[in-house]
């Protein structure tokens, strides 16, 4: 596991140019593959350079199609964006100023229209208060009544329980006046 991670950190030291941390230091002293990772990526980037102009000087030129003042004009530009510096991002409001401007007022717009348009309902009058609690006191105050409705109902889940045990009770039946075998059930306390 540390061997694991000791070479993640290695790498990644190598990709951001950061120095290791304190224990993978230790680490890669006492291991002897982790320290040969460590080496070996540490001399990696300069034995590229040094192979790049070789690898280069074996690559023909290729004839671009392009008249020669156009081909090194071409050359010169890419030379100098290679060249430049690169310049640091500016916060997306800076870039462009006047779109997110534009953008903000058509929100703003929106909102206003959808204010304006938009019929509201209006608020409910103080007879329409009253009215609202008489009601709900209604159904507060008498909960016999509701109850004895509410028992009333005859709740889904039941009936299809019911209906599923009649269907149990006659595959049943069907099985034993086909198959010529016993099934024994008790009896509930409820009849079917």
């Amino acid at each position: 596991m540390l061997c694991t991670l000791s070479r993640w950190m290695i790498s990644r030291a190598e990709d951001t140019g950061k120095k290791l941390p304190r224990i993978v230091e230790r680490h890669v002293r006492r291991c002897g593959v982790c320290g040969d990772l460590a080496r070996s990526s540490a001399s990696l980037s300069s034995r590229l350079r040094a192979e790049r102009s070789a690898w280069l000087a074996k690559v023909p030129d290729f004839a671009s199609g392009l008249d020669p003042e156009r081909e090194a004009s071409m050359s010169r530009a890419r030379d100098a964006v290679v060249a430049a510096p690169a310049k640091p991002r500016r916060p997306w409001l800076a870039l462009r100023p006047l779109p997110v401007a534009a953008s903000l007022i058509v929100l703003a717009a929106a909102g206003i229209v959808l204010f304006r348009v938009i019929p509201r309902e209006p608020a409910p009058t103080a007879e329409d208060r009253v009215a609202a609690r008489a009601a709900f006191k209604t159904l507060t105050s008498a909960p016999e009544g509701l109850q004895g409705a509410l028992d009333g109902a005859e709740s889904s889940l039941d009936r299809e329980r019911r209906i599923l045990e009649k269907s149990v009770v006659s595959a049943v039946d069907f099985l034993q006046a086909r198959l010529n075998i016993k099934i024994e059930r008790k009896e509930t306390a409820k009849s079917l």
